[in-house]
């Protein structure tokens, strides 16, 4: 189904002047409207479109369009496209010095022992067996893709590398190793989540110190970036003639990353460089044009791993590797396959800890068939986790009283105190509420506003209270902080401006007028918590459920390692969402949960 004409009108002046003038009159008026498509479809991260929602003339310019099967591309896309598939299917293919198996199902045994867990029943609620499983494919694969759900133990998995890296390896430095994330948030979550993650290994003192060593960045400073144009040499200094000097390069988050970053990243690896990926396939991608974890996940599951892989990972782990590796891939396609290429992640510690969340994300995964009644009686069944809030007036109410909770926190705080690291983090994990459109983070920051300023509602707008949560919209590597980092601002106590900001890892507070740009943050777009968690999370889906689908709403409920505060918007709303239709049912218009 082709979009509506509305929906790219605002592109074909766009369109017009790419196409150019030196056509002849009337020649190129069939193919404004196709690149005014494509061009729209960009803006929103979409790559590519198919020929039906994109019709082309036999006769388009391939300076402006590119085509690939039943696809049509910008050329320039097209190009990023098919540099990154022969880069990574040449990584895939090279052959590669192996370590011993002997050593490393040694080093595995010890680092991350088998682990399972059952229930009463018997039946297996937790496994490590693909953790492990991943862990000894990878440890000395030139490229690895290990993609699982939240809580499922991607980093866990990658812990455990590093460290048998280590201790195969003991020449290895922190500095030969780059720890990477697509935000300077998802960057300080992996820190954290390393450092958690190795308190539930088996270690020596070596190996605890070479990954406290380990502090990851931004793929953007990884990389060297710079205004300069492409045609400049920019827009990074690191490329092919000047590679990264590092033996391995781990990237979290990867569903984030865009297309044009990920070729950028892969002409900086030596083809020595080992390259670990790490994602949820199911999530959001990235804002710019994404699609590349999906794909390789895609084609990672399309075929069977070689009969050397099969004996090589059986010698590590003592059993047979195919079942493990095919319980956590999805279904076979007719992709081009890359077996071996993709480790996938079922078992989730958070099943354990809050297995309503899993429960309801699973529903709303997509390629799921689950249906917005089948949502509604998962929600019913939680109720003491899961709150559905029939009005957004209800969800605003909720959020308010929790905040009101947290400024009892925030009160007893100063601006020329030094707040604890643990203290800080431990506000900011707590609760969030985020939105489907800018429109409603709007609102509910105004909400937030007034509740701090208490009796002194004239003040919001003109300055910032204390205890706010505030988040920066630019990058300042000169501070220590990037596009979507979260923290405290505070002044001299409640109700009054607050003239410093305080956030996690950041040693000394940072003055409100050096910091670059920043708003309230009380609540988030679905798309900018990606990467984080909280304890509970408030989700308020706009009304008009065209704007959402099962990415964006998947990734929203994954946020989440406990509770949930949802407003669905109206009845049709997840219907459209879930089942992709308008047609609510009368059923699920009266559904009402309390």
């Amino acid at each position: 189904m082709t979009q509506p004409a509305a929906t790219f009108a605002p592109f074909v002046p766009l369109a017009r002047i790419t196409l150019g003038d030196g056509l002849q009159p009337g020649q190129h008026e069939a193919w404004v409207e196709p690149l005014a498509r494509l061009l729209e479809a960009a803006s929103r991260g979409i790559g590519q479109l198919s020929s039906a929602e994109c019709p082309l003339p036999a006769d388009a310019p391939t300076t402006c369009f590119a085509r690939e099967g039943d696809f049509v591309l910008l050329p320039r896309n097209a190009a990023f496209w098919r540099e990154l598939r022969a880069t990574i299917e040449s990584r895939w293919g090279a052959s590669a010095e192996h370590f011993p198996d002997a050593a490393v199902k040694a080093a595995l045994d010890s680092i991350l022992p088998h682990h399972v867990e059952t229930a009463a029943d018997g039946a297996v609620i937790f496994d490590n067996a693909q953790q492990r499983l991943a862990a000894s494919a990878f440890v000395d694969a030139r490229i690895g893709v290990l993609t699982g759900g939240p809580g499922t133990g991607k980093t866990t998995s990658a812990a455990t590398l590093l460290a048998m890296r280590k201790r195969l390896e003991p020449d290895l430095r922190a500095e030969d190793v780059l720890l990477c994330a697509p935000t300077g948030k998802a960057a300080c979550r992996l820190a954290d989540s390393l450092a958690s993650a190795s308190t539930r290994l088996h270690l020596l003192p070596e190996e605890v110190e070479f990954l406290s060593a380990l502090k990851p960045m931004t793929l953007h400073k990884a990389l060297e970036w710079t205004p300069k144009p492409p045609e400049k040499g920019g827009p990074f200094r690191r490329g092919a003639a000047r590679p990264l000097e590092k033996r391995l390069v781990l990237v979290d988050e990867a569903s984030m990353v865009d297309l044009a970053l990920m070729a950028y990243l892969l002409r900086a690896l030596k083809p020595e460089t080992a390259l670990l990926l790490l994602g949820d396939g199911d999530q959001l991608e990235s804002v710019d044009t994404g699609g590349v974890l999906g794909e390789l996940v895609t084609r990672g599951a399309a075929g069977e791993p070689t009969t050397e892989m099969k004996a090589r990972w059986l010698e590590r782990l003592t059993a047979p590797p195919e079942p493990i590796l095919r319980h956590g891939l999805p279904q076979r396609t007719s992709a081009k396959p890359l077996p071996g290429l993709v480790v996938g992640l079922r078992y989730s510690f958070r099943a354990k800890a809050a297995p309503w969340v899993l429960e309801l994300a699973e529903i709303a995964r997509p390629g799921h068939s689950g249906t917005a009644e089948a949502f509604l009686a998962c929600c019913e069944r939680r109720v003491e986790h899961i709150h559905i809030h029939r009005r957004a007036g209800d969800l605003h109410k909720a959020c308010q009283a929790r905040w009101k909770e947290a400024r009892k926190s925030t009160d007893k705080w100063r601006s020329n105190t030094r707040l604890p690291d643990p203290d800080v983090r431990a506000f900011l994990l707590t609760f969030q509420l985020l939105c489907g459109s800018n429109a409603q983070v709007d609102r509910a920051n105004r909400l937030g506003l007034a509740v701090l300023w208490g009796e002194h509602p004239q003040r919001a707008g003109l300055s910032v209270p204390h205890g706010c949560p505030v988040i920066v919209t630019q990058n300042s590597y000169g501070l220590g902080l990037s596009n979507g980092d979260v923290g405290i601002a505070l002044g001299g106590g409640p109700e009054h401006a607050a003239e410093v900001a305080v956030f996690p890892g950041l040693d000394e507070p940072i003055p409100l007028p050096e910091l670059p740009n920043y708003q309230p943050a009380f609540a988030l777009t679905i798309h900018k918590s990606q990467g984080s968690e909280w304890q509970t999370v408030a989700i308020e889906l706009p009304d008009e459920g065209e704007l959402l689908d099962r990415n964006l709403l998947y990734t929203a409920i994954t946020r989440s390692s406990g509770g949930l505060e949802l407003y669905l918007g109206q009845a049709k709303t997840l219907k459209i969402v879930l089942e992709g239709t308008v047609q609510a049912e009368a059923s699920l218009a009266q559904t009402t949960i309390d």
